[in-house]
């Protein structure tokens, strides 16, 4: 570094310090030895490191600089560019007519795109599909014509498959829409325009072949998503950050805003419920995801109105299991239902949904902790939350601890953390006063009856622990909540067994609705080939 803004060796006699890297490695020959008769006094206070070519031009050599932390992308072989042409390029005396940095795809939309508007299309009209699809056939057979002709460097490798995506990017859902009619797809994920990543119940999971051509491309797909969404009524708007909708198909889409994300980019999940829809814990039996004698007991749970918890990381079938063991209730019971998208689906007849609202100039916003806190007005018999993560904690414990039972699901790593960890969040979502420990862990005994773990390994889910809480026998001031474990799984392709004990506060609720908890219990037992313990 020969300490001038330009290197010696190019010329130049700026005597302010140089701020890049130059050729001539240790001294500069030619300007600064020639001026100065010695190194340049910059020189000699920087620190020796390892000479390196330049990132961006591999001819240029400079001192190493630290490597970025962002992963490197793999290069993708475009699948619409065919073979180049043999011999050259194109044709002596023609001009090009494709730019070099734009996909045969992209162009062919963007050509698409320039005839619609010349011809004034109405791509709302009746005809418009059929006009645009004949648009995209004479662009992908006038590609082909110039490549004969010589004024295109390479063919299109299947024309056919350009016609689609062509279609699918200006008609549809673009790289979005072959996932979302994928129904062993369960997670999309959008990093950037080039990487979509795809989570699969049984496929390879990973990187998405297609992939969207820039950042204007994502935001007129995701656009045209939520214009469709008829039941979000959502639009995209990046002042608010982060958004969320659920599309008519029931998935849920999350958002995150370029000026939120870290390169600029547009963040997107895509959390769908793929297969056949799961009413009833039958079903759940059936795939194998909790045992019969779970089920049966479960079933009782609901009849006897015991408020439950379920938990277990994202995509761990939590809502799954809520909406199956909702679907036991008596059906004379109303229900209310507060959720940020609506993902809950409770088969009853009085059943009452409501969702958050993002605050807009000309209306206020509505969070989950503000229709948590107006259950009690909407006379409900059971309260239910989609899920507890803020400060919706602190209401729903109060409500179900009124007398009110109600289901609600959290992320947790196992039964017992649900509990602290709901402790945990109604304390640290409670900021205008200090509630006590001593109370709090009174406040979560009391509302809980029962917590339901469930887990996601190699593309299969299953409840792996269920458990009852029992009223608090060291005090309240313990950090550990009494519990009674009632079934386990000792490993993952054990089966779910009952542990032999019995719940002592959940025995009276049960009873109370007509069970008999020991008979319930040991038959599930008996028919899973298990005796109760001794």
């Amino acid at each position: 570094m020969c300490g001038r803004r330009r290197c010696c060796c190019r010329g130049g006699g700026s005597t302010r310090p140089c701020v890049t890297a130059c050729r001539c490695p240790g001294r500069c020959p030619t300007t600064c030895e020639g001026r100065s008769g010695r190194p340049s006094s910059a020189l000699e206070q920087v620190p020796e490191r390892p000479l390196v070519p330049s990132r961006s031009c591999p001819a240029r050599w400079g001192r190493s600089r630290p490597m970025s932390r962002s992963p490197a992308r793999k290069r993708r072989r475009d699948p619409t560019v065919g073979q180049p042409r043999p011999g050259g390029c194109r044709r002596e005396g023609a001009p090009m007519t494709s730019a070099p940095s734009q996909s045969p795809l992209a162009e062919v939309e963007r050509r698409v795109q320039d005839r619609a508007k010349e011809l004034d299309l109405d791509l709302a009209g009746d005809t418009a599909e059929r006009q645009l699809a004949r648009l995209i056939d004479e662009e992908v057979a006038r590609w082909s014509d110039d490549y004969k002709r010589g004024l295109r460097p390479y063919d299109l490798a299947d024309a056919e498959l350009v016609r689609e995506r062509a279609w699918r990017n200006l008609a549809g859902y673009g790289p979005l829409e072959p996932l979302l009619a994928d129904e062993d797809v369960w997670e999309v994920m959008i990093n950037a325009p080039d990487q979509v990543f795809v989570k699969r119940h049984r496929g390879v999971s990973g990187y998405h072949e297609e992939v969207f051509h820039d950042d204007e491309h994502v935001v007129r797909t995701l656009t045209k998503i939520l214009d469709d969404a008829t039941q979000s009524h959502r639009k995209l708007d990046p002042a608010e950050g982060l958004q969320d909708a659920q599309l008519d198909t029931g998935a849920r889409l999350h958002i995150v805003h370029r000026d939120v994300g870290r390169d600029g980019h547009l963040l997107v999940n895509i959390r769908k419920f793929t297969g056949v829809a799961f009413r009833h814990l039958g079903e759940l039996v059936d795939r194998d995801m909790l045992s019969s004698a779970a089920a049966r007991f479960l079933r009782a749970c609901a009849r006897a109105r015991l408020s439950t918890v379920f938990a277990g990381a994202p995509g761990a079938g939590k809502t799954t299991l809520l909406s199956c063991t909702a679907a036991e209730l008596d059906p004379s019971l109303r229900v209310v239902v507060a959720e940020e998208v609506f993902e809950a689906d409770v088969p009853l007849p009085n059943v009452a949904s409501m969702q958050t609202r993002a605050a807009r100039p000309d209306r206020a916003e509505v969070d989950l902790r503000r229709l948590v806190a107006g259950f009690l007005r909407m006379a409900p018999d059971v309260a239910i939350v989609g899920e507890v993560r803020d400060r919706e904690a602190l209401p729903l414990l109060l409500t179900l601890s009124s007398g009110v039972k109600g289901f609600t699901t959290i992320h947790a790593g196992s039964a017992r953390q649900a509990l602290t960890r709901l402790r945990f969040i109604a304390q640290l979502a409670d900021t205008s006063s200090e509630l006590p420990l001593s109370a709090l862990n009174s406040l979560v005994s009391e509302a809980i009856d029962i917590v339901v773990h469930s887990a996601r390994r190699r593309g299969e889910v299953k409840v792996t622990e269920i458990l009852a809480v029992e009223d608090l026998q060291a005090g309240a001031q313990a950090t550990n909540f009494t519990v009674t474990p009632l079934f386990t799984r000792e490993r993952w392709d054990g089966a779910l067994v009952w542990s032999g004990e019995l719940p002592s506060r959940a025995v009276f609720a049960l009873e109370e609705a007509g069970h008999d908890p020991r008979e319930l219990l040991e038959h599930g037992a008996r028919v899973a080939g298990r005796g109760p313990a001794p």
